[in-house]
């Protein structure tokens, strides 16, 4: 029972960050037997000889790109860079932009786009900051730096407005 809660985990998890599954993968593909997975590396090792590793987007790779400093300084990046739409602060808006992009294996992005828009001024600001980000870690297959599609959420939240409590200081000075 373990397994199948597992397995709808990933897809579901895998589902918010954009990754399709092709249409010819089968239940039976998630057991893997020694022969199973040979034959899986020869139809890989075919597939990439007749189109070269370079010009491939991969989604799954074994190293994962990585912005400098991981995920705590991606998140700080996009917090300190993105600029909330003067346009949307008037109007009380926020949400959460889906943006995709290529990282490339001299370390640039590339290709960025919305795959789940919000507001136009929120999309094209997600994408500015997108764009602008500095070079990553680039993912590897087999060693190798390769082309990988990455997903992330832009999250544009106005902030609670703080209540501000008047405090005096009442100085109690007897002169006597």
């Amino acid at each position: 029972m373990k397994r199948v809660v597992f397995f709808v985990g990933v897809s579901l998890i895998a589902g918010v960050l954009g990754v399709k599954a092709q249409n010819n993968v089968k239940s039976s593909d998630f057991v893997r037997t020694p022969d199973s997975l040979l034959k899986l590396w020869e139809e890989q090792d075919e597939k990439e000889a007749k189109e070269p590793v370079a010009n491939r987007i991969f989604q799954v790779v074994e190293e994962r790109p990585q912005f400098p400093g991981g995920d705590v300084a991606l998140m700080k990046y996009l917090q300190d860079s993105l600029r909330y739409p003067a346009v949307c602060v008037e109007q009380q808006l926020q949400g959460r932009v889906i943006v995709q992009f290529v990282v490339n294996p001299d370390s640039t992005i590339s290709d960025a786009q919305v795959i789940k828009p919000v507001n136009p001024h929120f999309d094209k600001e997600a994408l500015r900051v997108v764009n602008a980000m500095p070079k990553w870690i680039p993912g590897k297959l087999r060693g190798k730096p390769v082309r990988v599609r990455f997903t992330v959420p832009v999250t544009f939240r106005l902030e609670e407005p703080k209540k501000v409590e008047a405090v005096s200081e009442v100085s109690n000075s007897n002169n006597e």
